[in-house]
């Protein structure tokens, strides 16, 4: 096993060091870019690494700096961007043969717009599966085992991180794909409330669900991006010192290995001496049931957003993606209306029941990243996904072969600056 991870340290220390005059902006980058020379052939995280540009601004910035002009929050901390999201002048593939005769993209994305507006240099496009669908792998490895899978969709955004490629990526979460590949790959993250942002200039996939995350290090970068994107949202009291955290139990919970059962009594365990309060809750619709419920939607959505794909030459697209266009185009609307009707039903009563807690815990994923290529299984995401509140992913310890383990994180939709609070209370400490 060789164990590729790296770390250039947190974005305030970053900041902070730029403000003192010990680093440039340009240090930082030539770092990321020395790393990705040093790993990137075996990690396979990037489709495009815009090295000229990444350079240029980080030269910018740099100026800025000697200047003494005001910085943004993210003033010269390097991003990568998952290949559903535009960035100007460079295609935007989804990770699909399909496209891969598209043009650049005329403008960057919102959530893009709003990174250069805080500071950030945007390096460029890291894989995804194709798009943004569970199967259609793309040749990113896990930088903490090369032989095994770093997730999905979002691969390539987790594992730059993951390998000091970048200081921070942004990801998509339809399902469990910011999640998940935080998890495996032993990194913070955070999707927020779903629907909430725009997602002007990101591939569609579900778009009742899709929503952009950002991966970084640990869950206080993950906070700095939030406060450096949307003050005004994510700006809130610190949590309070006695937390009432609600660790959900249900049968699902029986798909996990035994490593992951273990982690999660030691997290309880850790959550207990620090002085907060952890009790078990239910999710009265089960768990299971919200799995089926949003894989109807989502093939309902994408049988309507991609019925075209069919139509394509065969090898273009992957046979799975197909397939579920396939069962989403027969699905009828009373069958979309019905799952709809009752994933809004089970929001209403879970986050009813759960009113009492500051925020609820669930393992991020059934084990540790499976060897090969396959992305895992999103199913204990998928739920927290169609409950529509925010969630965080926060590292949590080893499992079995020494590969990472993670906790999710999360509370009722629009709770996100608070949920944020809670997660940076729960990290300190349960974060290796």
């Amino acid at each position: 096993m060789s164990q590729l991870t790296h770390n250039h340290g947190s974005i305030r220390a970053i900041r902070q060091a730029y403000v003192r005059g010990e680093l440039d902006p340009v240090d930082v980058v030539a770092s990321c870019l020395r790393r990705c020379d040093e790993v990137e052939d075996q990690v396979q995280a990037w489709i495009i690494q815009d090295r000229e540009s990444a350079l240029e601004q980080a030269c910018e910035c740099a100026r800025r700096l000697r200047e003494g002009e005001a910085l943004g929050p993210l003033h010269g901390i390097p991003f990568a961007i998952k290949d559903v999201i535009d960035i100007a002048g460079l295609p935007t593939r989804a990770g699909s043969r399909s496209r891969e005769s598209i043009g650049p993209a005329p403008a960057d994305a919102a959530i893009v717009s709003a990174l250069r507006a805080a500071g950030a240099i945007i390096m460029g496009k890291v894989h995804t599966t194709e798009y943004a669908f569970f199967e259609g792998p793309p040749p990113t490895r896990n930088p903490w085992d090369i032989r095994r899978t770093p997730g999905g969709s979002s691969s390539g955004s987790a594992a730059a991180v993951a390998a000091g490629m970048a200081m921070a990526s942004l990801g998509t979460q339809t399902a469990g794909s910011v999640v998940r590949p935080a998890a495996y790959c032993g990194v913070a993250a955070f999707k927020p409330t779903s629907q909430t942002g725009s997602t002007y200039g990101v591939v569609p996939f579900a778009p009742s669900f899709d929503t952009v995350g950002w991966f970084v290090p640990r869950m206080m970068d993950v906070v700095e991006i939030a406060l450096a994107l949307e003050p005004l949202r994510y700006q809130v009291a610190a949590a309070p010192t006695r937390l009432r955290i609600g660790v959900v139990r249900d049968v699902l919970l029986q798909k996990a290995s035994a490593d992951v059962v273990s982690n999660l009594d030691e997290v309880i365990g850790k959550l207990k001496a620090a002085g907060h309060e952890v009790e078990e809750v239910q999710c009265k619709p089960g768990l299971a049931s919200l799995n089926a419920q949003h894989r109807n939607m989502l093939e309902y959505e994408i049988g309507r957003i991609y019925a075209e794909l069919r139509e394509l030459p065969p090898g273009l697209v992957n046979q799975a993606l197909l397939d579920a266009i396939d069962r989403g185009a027969r699905m009828k609307l009373g069958d979309y209306s019905r799952a709809r009707a009752s994933i809004q039903a089970a929001q209403c009563q879970v986050w009813g029941d759960w009113a009492a807690c500051d925020a609820v815990i669930f393992p991020a994923a059934t084990g540790v990243a499976p060897l090969g290529m396959k992305t895992g299984d999103p199913s204990f995401i998928v739920p927290f996904t169609a409950l529509a509140g925010p969630i965080a992913t926060i590292p949590c310890g080893l499992g079995e072969e020494g590969m990472p383990l993670g906790i999710m994180v999360s509370s009722r939709p629009h709770t996100d600056g608070a949920l944020l609070q809670a997660a940076l209370c729960i990290a300190s400490v349960i974060e290796p």
